[in-house]
């Protein structure tokens, strides 16, 4: 291949990556060993002592094994609250950290396919933590991958990619998943809302609360007990839903079939059931194809994590004719959505902001005032209103003075005001 599309599956404690290759049905995971869990590579990097020189994987685990080697791994985890880590009296940076994990995993993917050139790069993680999502375009930007080529977005978004890429038949009602790893159990639904332009896909995600250790799955009576509060999740989540598929994945679910009977019996009744071991590497690669294409296979809205829950709208009046400004689109992603607008201010003292959601017909109107900005004749005050998200629900609006040209030169006053779009 001349370019690489590759999805990443980052999580705290292992990362998985896929990649698009022609003639294949499906994205094809990266394996990092020969050993029983090929396609997993844990979340951290092994320092040689008193050398300059990183490992990862079971190379890793061999050096600290022997004491070579110095480990730190839940690199996501300590990215996301801007930690450090110390080896052999130097501190690193959680970014230095993970650019260099990123730097060694890429290398696989060079090596297999014989390129080091990227056509698109989705990241997918579980929680899109603006600290995190920081670290990770900054780590990307160090190792000259061009920003338009990297995209980051959510394990929930990523569900939908990987789900609404399969026969229509199995996403025709809900499709619901259930993923089992280290940071518990997740249970996601996918519905779409038809009859509507466009049609809305919508997914929501709960962390259940009856989770469990992974550790319990290596003993016969654990799997049992697991079996058991599986069972009552999925009595408890899906009862009285018309659903068409069941999707299963995540490190715990490999003993599903040999030790949740009862849950599988329950999950198969008139359902399709899949287990699916790298399912958001996989739909970020799915993600990835897209952005690469002049138009999208998905043309609906989606309304998930990582993606902006209402529309935000001001009113103009442009070549004489009143008209609503779009400053910020349901469904954009809300970590690379920054809007500018510049307007001359036509006898007003405050902005007024309309806030409306999915189905809505007249949203909520936010007054903004123009607090201590400079007294000028009318229609002679330019100001820039600047849209920065810091959730898929919270947006920064920025009001600054623009002044007049040279009649009304720029003062120094900008107002600033949170609004929650919920």
């Amino acid at each position: 291949m001349e370019e690489l599309i590759l999805g990443y599956d980052l999580c705290n404690d292992y990362c998985r990556i896929s990649c698009y290759e022609p003639g294949q049905l499906e994205p094809v995971d990266l394996a990092f060993s020969e050993e029983e869990h090929p396609y997993v590579v844990q979340t951290a990097v092994c320092k040689k002592r008193e050398k300059d020189e990183w490992l990862l994987g079971e190379e890793a685990y061999k050096l600290v094994l022997t004491g070579e080697g110095i480990l730190v791994d839940k690199l996501i985890r300590l990215a996301g609250k801007e930690g450090t880590a110390t080896i052999e009296n130097r501190c690193y940076s959680a970014r230095e950290l993970l650019c260099i994990f990123l730097k060694l995993t890429l290398r696989q993917a060079f090596e297999k396919y014989g390129t080091r050139r990227i056509r698109m790069l989705v990241i997918t993680v579980q929680t899109m933590n603006l600290q995190l999502l920081d670290t990770l375009v900054s780590c990307t930007d160090a190792l000259r991958i061009p920003r338009e080529r990297v995209h980051i977005i959510s394990h929930t978004e990523s569900y939908m990619y990987y789900v609404t890429s399969q026969r229509k038949e199995l996403w025709a009602h809900k499709a619901v998943m259930f993923d089992l790893n280290s940071e518990g159990l997740q249970y996601y639904e996918l519905g779409m809302t038809r009859g509507v332009s466009p049609n809305v896909a919508r997914v929501e995600r709960e962390a259940l609360e009856e989770g469990f250790s992974l550790d319990i799955l290596e003993h016969p009576s654990g799997r049992k007990l697991a079996d058991s509060i599986m069972l009552s999740c999925g009595e408890r989540m899906m009862q009285k839903k018309l659903i068409s598929s069941v999707y299963l994945t995540g490190r715990g679910m490999e003993h599903c079939q040999e030790g949740a009977g009862e849950f599988l019996k329950m999950a198969c009744q008139e359902r399709r059931v899949f287990l699916c071991e790298n399912l958001f590497a996989k739909g970020a690669v799915y993600a990835a194809c897209d952005y690469v294409r002049e138009k999208t296979a998905y043309p609906y809205v989606g309304l998930c994590e990582g993606r902006i829950q209402s529309t935000v709208t001001m009113d103009v009046m442009h070549q004489g004719k009143k008209k609503k400004l779009v400053l910020a689109a349901e469904g954009g992603n809300w970590y690379e959505t920054k809007s500018v607008v510049d307007v001359i201010l036509d006898d007003m003292n405050a902005l007024f902001l309309t806030v409306t959601k999915h189905g809505e017909r007249s949203g909520r109107v936010v007054e903004i005032p123009l607090q201590n900005f400079p007294s000028r004749p009318n229609r002679t005050t330019r100001i820039s209103v600047m849209l920065t998200f810091t959730s898929e629900r919270d947006v920064t609006v920025r009001v600054v003075d623009r002044g007049f040209g040279e009649f009304f030169p720029t003062e120094d006053a900008m107002i600033k005001q949170e609004i929650h779009l919920a």
